[in-house]
């Protein structure tokens, strides 16, 4: 008599693991198919989605082990798949090991005898809550701004004058979080005075920005376009005109705005704010890690202001 064939709990966790990057795959396609791909629907529902179809369909077995494991070849093959940065992976990365160890950890405890009522609820919570983002009525605020000071030898006309000139990207390069792959200013041109055009390069180019195509990416991949709107003896604010660089996926620049004054004691203090409106979603998760990334581009503009030889900032 034959035996019947019972696949090993290996077979099992490899169907298991195609089925789950399948499924991903496509739902991946749907949602950045349809204009959703900054939404809580790609970085909660399909890591939700992903989790649910690998947890219910892998053997008892080390099932949360499996789950992690699971995510992180997915986030693996995000990179060169859907044209993503190390950046982008870095910082979704910890949002989808949530998800993905609580549903695994549901299903787990499920399965071991718990409630199978959380099984639904919180994976059904879940994808509720990815529904941000996808209308205006669902959307968190996203309007954000951050401020840094810095306080420099130098009198309001001298820093008036330094930016005028172009900043010294050059010769200052990102460092700190700015360093792990957000695309790095170049080089910038243009004056002071209102209507003034004023155009940063962009290295670090590696994805299209929403609302380019295609045939036009090449002509404008890592171009900032700014415009000085009002500009005086202790301020500049400058409204952007376009944003083509890899920025645009994440926020969109409203104005940058710079503000000198003298103080009592000799120096003067230059506060550099910039103003964006936060395009990924969740905004619970996405608007800190922005807020906190602007503020160090902030402080990365101040250092970046060519004061000339014996004026550094202090």
């Amino acid at each position: 008599m034959s035996t019947a064939y019972r696949p090993s709990p290996a077979q099992w966790r490899l169907a298991a693991l195609i089925l789950a990057l399948a499924v991903g795959v496509i739902a991946v396609r749907l949602i950045r198919g349809i204009g959703l791909g900054q939404t809580a629907a790609f970085y909660l529902g399909i890591p939700t989605v992903f989790a649910l179809v690998l947890a219910l369909s892998a053997p008892s077995k080390n099932l949360i082990g499996m789950t992690l494991r699971g995510i992180t070849l997915a986030l693996l093959l995000a990179m060169p798949v859907l044209g993503e940065g190390f950046v982008c992976v870095l910082i979704a990365a910890p949002l989808c090991y949530a998800v993905g160890l609580m549903v695994a950890a549901l299903v787990q405890w499920s399965r071991r005898g718990g409630g199978r009522a959380q099984v639904v609820v919180v994976p059904a919570l879940l994808l509720l809550t990815a529904l941000e983002g996808v209308t205006p009525a669902l959307t968190l605020p996203d309007d954000q701004s951050v401020t840094e000071s810095r306080v420099v030898a130098a009198s309001p006309d001298e820093v008036r004058a330094a930016l005028a000139r172009p900043l010294r990207f050059a010769d200052h390069r990102p460092g700190g979080v700015l360093a792990l792959g957000f695309p790095a200013p170049i080089d910038d041109a243009g004056g002071l005075d209102p209507g003034d055009q004023r155009s940063v390069r962009f290295a670090g180019a590696h994805h299209r920005p929403p609302g380019v195509a295609a045939h036009h990416w090449g002509e404008h991949a890592s171009a900032l376009q700014l415009r000085v709107a009002e500009s005086g003896p202790e301020s500049v604010t400058f409204a952007t005109v376009a944003d083509h660089t890899p920025l645009a996926s994440w926020l969109a620049w409203r104005t940058s705005e710079v503000h000198w004054r003298a103080l009592p004691a000799g120096g003067t203090e230059i506060s550099w704010t910039l103003r964006f409106t936060r395009r990924l979603a969740p905004g619970w998760y996405f608007g800190p890690i922005e807020q906190f990334v602007a503020g160090r581009a902030a402080d990365y503009l101040l250092d970046a202001i060519d004061l000339g030889a014996g004026s550094p900032p202090r």
